[in-house]
């Protein structure tokens, strides 16, 4: 069971620390003559409002994770089958390679932002061929120059080659093994190879995703000709697909078995973006320990509010406290204004966008620099009439380099400040960003809409003249005026020399 923390370890400790808190309220509170009488104290609530302490610690530490991240990515370790049995073609009228290779083809054919690839051989042993990189072409020339069998040690040997997969992939970065095989295993029992593979992988937390190729009915393998034919004495005549066995190895590491090379780009495209889960290690949802820190917050206002009278006594050092504090939250906020977390901001003032309120949500409007809150700022600008505004504030997202993948803020960002610029009355600065825009993301239809409508020309071509008619094209000749022009040229060209005469001249 993979559990949304990052550290899910800390949550047993601290759980038993809460329920002795809460046993020692408990029984100060059932047994009050045992401890020092304090007028105005709740042991009960002081006991819980503790316990809130230490569950936020806990949590915080933990650090839980939900919400999609900012842009997809993850590094997916392709592990091809190279061995003999993949020139079988008993994949509906294909080679079991053919319709790997097409699969893969067909995967890398469509741009898939925030995902880096890597490929690898699998036959006896793996061979390592490309490292991660987003140059999807190079893999493609790869593949070309190999063949089934020609490669590596003779056979496949899956519970040998993924656990040296593994081995060679980032433990701290979101990644997967797309693994497209036959599934027969010769260098062992499948019963041994299963149980090495899944224990290499679930320490390592990579999952398997699946596609598996072959009718699962026994086929003789092609043989070989010329100097590899004595090679090919070490690796079985006959090939069985084993697509049951690849389905136990999806299901052991937590992956899935894709049925074709467009289901697979779709899965794959979702694990980047976050919709499907990864273990928690590679997990791409971000973390916030923030809400650990709020429940501890909680729980130290209940456990001061029960203190009782002696709580007097540090009124003094909590208001010294308050006041050294006051200045550093006073300058996060702009003069006026009460302090407030960022994200407590944004949501007031999403809400009083959508409310109609705009001096309200430019009272809340946002100062910091996360991408979503810069935006929302320049939307309020936008809307309360202060475009000069919204280009500063955007200034540091829409900078000439274009990061690489490319965000999802990039494209609103670049469309508010065209936006702002043809408020402040400057289309030509309009024009441009748009422009940038469609060279970084061909085909944006708001970014082709706003060129379409906003950003027109202000100068059109004038309406043709009815008093001034254009001339008319020259008359084209006739076929005689033709002929006698090709006539004349054969005349002015200068005649070909006669050649010498032969002997019947003489």
């Amino acid at each position: 069971m993979n559990l949304p923390f990052t550290h899910p370890g800390l949550l047993a400790p601290f759980g038993l620390a809460i329920l002795l808190v809460l046993g020692l309220a408990l029984r100060a509170h059932l047994q009050p003559g045992l401890g020092v009488q304090v007028v105005g104290q709740r042991p009960l609530w002081q006991g819980l409002g503790l316990a809130l302490i230490l569950a936020g610690l806990g949590l915080g530490l933990a650090e839980p994770r939900w919400g999609l991240p900012e842009f997809p990515r993850l590094t997916v370790h392709v592990v091809l089958d190279a061995s003999r049995s993949m020139a079988v073609p008993d994949a509906e009228g294909r080679t079991r390679w053919e319709a790997a290779v097409t699969a893969l083809d067909r995967i890398w054919s469509h741009p898939q932002p925030g995902i880096r690839w890597g490929l690898d051989l699998l036959t006896g042993d793996a061979i390592p061929v490309q490292p991660p990189g987003e140059d999807r072409t190079l893999l493609r020339e790869a593949l070309r120059a190999v063949a089934p069998g020609d490669t590596g040690s003779p056979g496949t040997s899956l519970g040998r080659g993924l656990p040296q997969v593994a081995a060679q992939a980032d433990r701290d970065t979101p990644a997967v093994i797309l693994l497209l095989s036959d599934g027969e295993e010769t260098w062992e029992s499948p019963e041994e190879a299963l149980p090495r593979a899944v224990e290499a992988l679930k320490k390592a937390r990579l999952p398997v995703c699946v596609l598996a190729y072959g009718d699962g009915q026994p086929h003789a393998v092609p043989p070989r000709t010329g100097a590899q034919a004595a090679v090919s004495s070490a690796e079985p005549a006959v090939s069985t697909a084993h697509p049951d066995f690849l389905a136990h190895l999806a299901q052991a590491t937590g992956g899935q078995v894709f049925k074709d090379g467009e289901a697979a780009a779709a899965g794959l495209q979702a694990l980047a973006a976050g919709k499907l889960p990864l273990p928690a290690r590679r997990s791409l949802q971000p973390a916030h320990p923030e809400a650990g820190a709020w429940l501890a917050l909680v729980g130290l206002a209940l456990w001061l509010a029960f203190a009782g009278k002696p709580m007097a006594r540090w009124r003094p050092i909590l208001l010294l406290a308050l006041a050294l504090a006051a200045p550093a939250l006073r300058a996060q906020s702009p003069p006026g204004r009460l302090w407030a977390p960022a994200s407590v901001k944004a949501w007031l003032a999403q809400r009083a966008i959508e409310g109609g309120d705009l001096p309200g949500a430019r009272h809340w409007r946002p100062s910091d620099a996360k991408p979503a809150h810069v935006l929302l700022a320049a939307q309020i600008d936008l809307r309360t009439g202060f475009p000069e505004d919204a280009l500063k504030v955007l200034s540091p997202l829409v900078g000439q380099g274009s990061p690489r993948p490319v965000p999802a803020w990039r494209a609103p960002a670049l469309l508010l400040a065209a936006r702002a610029h043809l408020d402040a009355q400057r289309p030509a600065e309009a024009r441009a960003l748009l422009e940038r825009l469609l060279l970084e993301q061909p085909g944006q239809r708001e970014a082709i809409h706003d060129l379409q409508t906003l950003v027109r020309d202000a100068t059109p071509p004038p309406p043709p003249d009815p008093k001034k008619p254009p001339p008319p094209p020259p008359p084209r000749p006739s076929m005689g005026a033709q002929q006698d022009e090709l006539e004349g040229l054969k005349q002015r060209l200068p005649k070909p020399p006669k050649s010498a005469g032969g002997v019947r001249d003489i």
